[in-house]
């Protein structure tokens, strides 16, 4: 298709005014033109161009046929320049131009309110007679704000529960950086066999908030089988919520309990069950009880965690529960935990392996030791909780 563009005679040194989309093609044939000084509409001629989706050598191309021929009158053929676009390709770029544009608005607004936010926080912060007064201020709007925020929300919650595990989290992101400082990994024990002991009276002398491990084994009287708590929980909520994870590379998972309850587990199965409502809290208390040389007046954390792995179930590191002290009961089967020194005593204390068995429990503080477990040939489950 061939486009012509007519120039006046007594604006040779013009080009014409093509007013609108000056080279969006809806008719062919002529253009009228107008005069026009060149510099002050040549801006607007490229923006028109790049919103046209055509590339600056197109453009430049316009421009030079246009004025290379000053004493040519009458019509010049651009039979040669791809400079009609389609409506469709042309609706695209004026819609990937607007989408640019709010783009850019919403960066120069949110980047206002983070300057703003941190201006604000600054002020409130150091200036003690504003800090006060904000502080009067904003008590009676806290209960209704955080009613309105809980509101819109709940539909987000919803459609996503494994964010309500947020909530419950008391890390969301680990500080990599963080250093636990001056750690006297003397108290490792010399000896890497680990200790087996009944009647545990010098624990908080002895044990406590050390270096040294052993393995109680009169701290649960009777095997807890997975089939006693199971029976009273919803799988298929538990994963849905993220707090029950299944591992398996060969072994077909389910989310129903007839693969868990009354059954011997084979293969690689691991399960890893994250325990942070009240309600199975509960449960789990009632099944693995709280061993009895955990001194009285300390506190005991919410989060607990059942581990069910079947006999060639994969190596895995422990979890870091909430509080350093950590007991491990093993309910059913038996485990194999390989005790690797923290990073702060690899020079001081040895690494070493424990077996345990059905009703025993293991002690171990994670500011020294991060165990992991290892296959053992046996189906397992065992629980882990921890204290300050």
């Amino acid at each position: 298709m061939i486009f012509k563009l007519r120039r006046q005679p007594q604006a040779h040194k013009n080009i014409g005014n093509l007013q609108g989309n000056w080279i969006f093609c809806t008719l062919p044939g002529v253009m009228s033109a107008k005069t026009f000084d060149f510099g002050s509409r040549i801006d607007e001629i490229l923006r028109v161009g790049e919103d046209l989706g055509l590339s600056s050598s197109e453009v430049h191309y316009v421009f030079t046929a246009v004025l290379a021929d000053e004493g040519k009158e009458g019509e010049l053929q651009l039979s040669q320049v791809p400079v009609c676009v389609k409506g469709a390709e042309s609706s695209k770029v004026r819609i990937m131009g607007k989408i640019s544009s709010a783009l850019k608005t919403i960066m120069k607004v949110l980047t206002c309110v983070v300057i703003v936010g941190v201006v604000s926080c600054s002020v409130i912060s150091f200036h003690n007679p504003t800090k006060k007064f904000v502080t009067r201020n904003i008590q009676d709007l806290i209960y209704p704000v955080m009613t309105t925020l809980r509101q819109f929300t709940l539909p987000v919650l919803k459609k996503y529960p494994h964010l309500s595990l947020w909530y419950s989290e008391e890390c969301l992101v680990p500080n990599i950086l963080f250093n636990h400082g001056n750690i006297d990994c003397s108290t490792c024990p010399e000896n890497v066999d680990f200790i087996e002991i009944s009647t545990l009276q010098n624990f908080t002398s002895s044990y406590y908030n050390t270096g040294k491990y052993l393995v109680v084994t009169d701290a649960v009287h009777k095997i807890v089988s997975r089939t006693v708590f199971l029976e009273n929980v919803d799988i298929r909520q538990e994963i849905k919520t993220g707090t029950w994870k299944q591992v398996s590379k060969y072994s077909p998972l389910s989310n129903t309990l007839k693969e868990y309850i009354g059954k011997q587990l084979t293969g690689d199965i691991h399960i890893e069950w994250k325990i942070n409502k009240l309600e199975t809290l509960h449960l789990i208390r009632q099944v693995f009880p709280r061993p009895y040389f955990i001194p009285q007046e300390t506190e005991v954390a919410l989060h607990r965690y059942v581990f069910i792995d079947g006999p060639d179930s994969e190596p895995y590191p422990l979890p870091l529960p909430e509080f350093a002290n950590t007991v491990i009961i093993q309910g059913e089967g038996e485990s194999v935990f390989f005790m690797l020194p923290s990073r702060q005593c690899k020079g001081d204390c040895n690494p070493t392996s424990i077996t345990l068995k059905a009703t025993q429990v293991l002690f171990y503080n994670w500011m020294y030791w991060r165990p992991e477990r290892i296959k053992s040939g046996y189906s397992s489950t065992f629980a882990m909780s921890s204290f300050y």
